[in-house]
């Protein structure tokens, strides 16, 4: 399901795909278009308005006293339920078909790396990370991503971006300490080459030494399952609330990841 402290605003279409039914019931729906979410006050599109390729924050007037809040999310409009599709039964005699949308979770708007201006989203680093464990697969090493975060490293010259990451094994496979060493040395290159990739703007900030190299930082196994359970048992967050902590901003919090930093050295 899409929910949150604010409520149910989703089903799962499928368990084949990430897309998501928005439910009408549940809330009224306006969207702002990705380009225009950074205006004060931005116009606003209705449900039948939306368009299969493009990215908008969700707003939402709910019957619990929220008129027109905006989320934070900024969704993708995959595409519309066709006919074709079988996600949902469909009536077998020809009538016609409201434009349903299905949608997926782009990134939160305050998860955003932003040193320079250069706006490195949650996406974008997502697949930046997903480009780099494809290329670690073509290589042998059957690892993925369990779950990643990140801070803006300010306090050094030139500043740069943080990175820390929990890696699972396939099912059967167990890395090795030999590929745990390797993987180390190459994680903040190659990740950096994917982050170039995605996002022209870092690349630019790179090229011309206004930004530092990245550092990757693998972490132990549960150190994400860890942390998601401190947060509970601190009273930070609920059950309803729990998402993706993209973006570090405690002290406390980051110093956590560090501490729980793979020591390839005595691999």
């Amino acid at each position: 399901m899409y929910i949150s402290s604010e409520g149910t605003f989703g089903f799962l279409a499928s368990i084949y795909t990430d897309e998501y039914f928005l439910s009408p019931t549940s809330a009224f729906f306006e969207f702002i278009k990705e380009e225009d979410v950074e205006k004060v006050q931005p116009k606003t599109l209705l449900i039948s308005e939306i368009e299969p390729g493009n990215r908008y924050e969700l707003v939402c007037t709910t019957e619990a006293g929220l008129v027109r809040y905006r989320m934070g999310d900024v969704i993708n409009c995959t595409r519309f339920v066709s006919r074709a599709d079988d996600l949902v039964p469909l009536p077998s005699k020809p009538v016609d078909i409201p434009r349903i949308p299905l949608i997926s979770i782009a990134y939160r708007i305050g998860s955003l790396l932003d040193i320079l201006g250069e706006k490195t989203n949650e996406q974008q680093m997502m697949n930046a990370l997903k480009q780099t464990i494809y290329e670690w697969r073509k290589q042998g090493i059957s690892v993925d991503i369990c779950d990643f975060t990140t801070y803006p490293k300010l306090d050094a010259f030139p500043p740069h971006y943080v990175i820390f990451l929990e890696l699972i094994c396939e099912q059967r496979c167990k890395i090795d300490d030999q590929q745990l060493r390797d993987l180390q040395k190459i994680a903040n290159s190659e990740v950096e080459q994917q982050v170039c990739k995605a996002n022209e703007i870092y690349s630019t900030c790179r090229n011309i030494k206004k930004l530092g190299p990245l550092t990757c930082i693998l972490v132990r196994s549960g150190t994400f399952s860890t942390f998601l359970r401190k947060e509970l048992l601190n009273g930070r967050a609920n059950l309803a609330q729990i998402k993706p902590y993209r973006l570090l901003k405690n002290e406390h919090d980051i110093q956590f990841f560090y501490d729980n930093k793979i020591d390839t050295s005595s691999c």
